[in-house]
């Protein structure tokens, strides 16, 4: 039964063999014997052959169906990962295989196992899918004498297709944790004349992206890759491939990336650790050394912004905040607050006046270096409406004759001197002498328990500044590693 089968076979292939040279095409009955650049050439003439039109695929009741095309990329280089340009650059080989049963040649030379290789010229007679980077910025075939294309076709007509590029895509980051920052870059392939009634895309089944085991980042850690497939629809509002409408193929990887963050601790974050707390060193130089002080405050406040500076320069400008510069803020109050607590300490240093306490605690001193001064306007200004008052009603009671005596006194509280003047009539005085002294109306003396100086006062707001200060820095701390490592 074997026999006749093969027989027939042989008379069939013998027969379109014959019909082919009647018609005029070039004979494929001695391909085995042929240079295989002449074998083909007459494969691929156009009598037997269109490289315009795609392969046609059928599936078992008939119906045309789309060609399948499988990629697989090896990447050999990834780097120039500009934060400020957002992009970055690739380069690597991108297979692509497809079966066209048009070029299938088992038949013609059956002894034959080995695939047919060729370079551009190849690739130029055979139908080859469009496929293009939809966020390139510029792509370019890698090659010194030539380009470094390779096409293959094997005996049952599958094609492979082999090219070696390099590309700088365009890579849509987020720097809300810069520099603690995770980034996702997408490379994205998509048919660009054929929609998905003629071709889809897939990524092989095995190893689909797949990277150089020589691949080093400098600024980066490559931690894992994703593929994706998916279908993009062009139509009038979404232009993607020119006048063409439909729904296209299209598929990506994404490379995930976590950011080397030892070159920013390192000359960033400890240089701005050091600057903040040599500002305090503020706090242990009196509050009356004021060319020292300024000159502590104002350095080390133009060092941090210029190291800060420095660092931004390398980052895309974007509208909202980063963790970077929430460190920025955060660090420039500090310096900032050192010298407004100089400024403080100073104005309180360079005052006459004792501060009178009930008790020597944080409550009684914070409230009188701020109060005092506001109760002593309220009771001299009572004081000198009464006087004015008194010395009014005498000068209306009296006669033109009579004289008013007016004695600028000091007033003494708690054993201190006060310069501030007081108007007391001798009038005012004698009547306030007849009266009884058991008057509910008139206005006792402040009862005071302790004194302080201005200088000690001054002292003594130093003294807990270097207490809150590193202890708020430190809190900060806590908060912004844990926001940082937790989130």
């Amino acid at each position: 039964m074997l026999a006749p089968r093969n027989n027939s076979n042989a008379y069939d292939l013998t027969l379109n063999l014959t019909q082919t040279v009647s018609s005029g095409c070039p004979s494929l009955m001695s391909a085995e014997s042929l240079p295989q650049m002449e074998f083909v050439m007459r494969l691929t003439d156009s009598c037997r052959y269109d490289r315009m039109v795609p392969p046609l695929n059928f599936d078992e009741n008939g119906e045309p169906v789309a060609i399948p095309i499988y990629a697989r990329f090896y990447i050999y280089v990834l780097k120039n990962l500009d934060s400020s340009d957002l992009q970055f650059n690739v380069q690597g080989l991108l297979q692509l295989r497809y079966k066209d049963p048009r070029l299938a040649y088992s038949e013609y030379m059956p002894h034959r196992r080995q695939p047919i290789m060729g370079e551009q010229g190849l690739k130029q007679l055979i139908w080859v899918p469009h496929i293009f980077l939809t966020n390139e910025q510029t792509s370019s075939v890698l090659g010194t004498s030539a380009k470094d294309e390779l096409t293959t076709i094997y005996p049952d007509g599958t094609i492979l297709v082999s090219t070696r590029l390099q590309a700088t895509l365009y890579c849509w980051m987020n720097f809300q944790k810069f520099p603690f920052d995770e980034q996702k870059c997408t490379t994205i392939l998509e048919s660009w004349m054929y929609n998905t009634s003629v071709v889809e895309l897939h990524w092989e089944t095995t190893n689909p992206v797949s990277f150089d085991t020589q691949l080093q980042l400098t600024e980066y850690n490559l931690i894992g890759s994703l593929y994706n497939e998916s279908i993009r629809v062009s139509n009038g509002t979404v232009m993607t491939h020119g006048a063409l409408q439909g729904n296209y193929s299209t598929i990506s990887f994404s490379v995930l990336l976590t950011r080397e963050v030892g070159y920013y601790v390192i000359d960033y974050f400890l240089p701005s650790v050091m600057i903040v707390t040599i500002s305090w060193v503020t706090f242990w130089l009196q509050a009356d050394q004021t060319p020292a002080r300024t000159t502590l405050g104002c350095t080390t406040l133009l060092s941090f912004i210029t190291l800060s500076l420095s660092q931004e320069n390398n980052l895309s400008k974007v509208s909202y905040v980063t963790m970077s510069e929430v460190w920025f803020l955060v660090c420039t109050i500090f310096i900032f607050g050192s010298l407004v607590e100089f400024a403080f300490v100073n104005t309180i240093w360079r005052r006459n006046n004792d501060l009178q306490l009930k008790k020597r605690t944080t409550k009684y001193i914070v409230k009188s270096t701020f109060v005092p001064h506001l109760k002593k306007h309220r009771r001299h200004g009572y004081k000198r409406t009464d006087s004015t008052m008194s010395t009014t009603s005498m000068d209306r009671s009296c006669s033109p004759n009579n004289t008013v005596i007016t004695i600028e006194t000091p007033i003494i509280i708690g054993g201190s001197l006060s310069r501030e003047d007081s108007a007391i009539s001798l009038d005012e005085n004698e009547s306030s002498g007849g009266s009884s002294s058991g008057d509910s109306t008139k206005e006792k003396p402040p009862q005071t328990f302790a004194t302080m100086t201005p200088k000690e006062v001054s002292l003594w707001i130093d003294r807990k500044a270097r207490f809150v200060f590193p202890l708020a820095f430190i809190l900060f701390n806590a908060l912004f590693w844990t926001l940082v490592y937790c989130l």
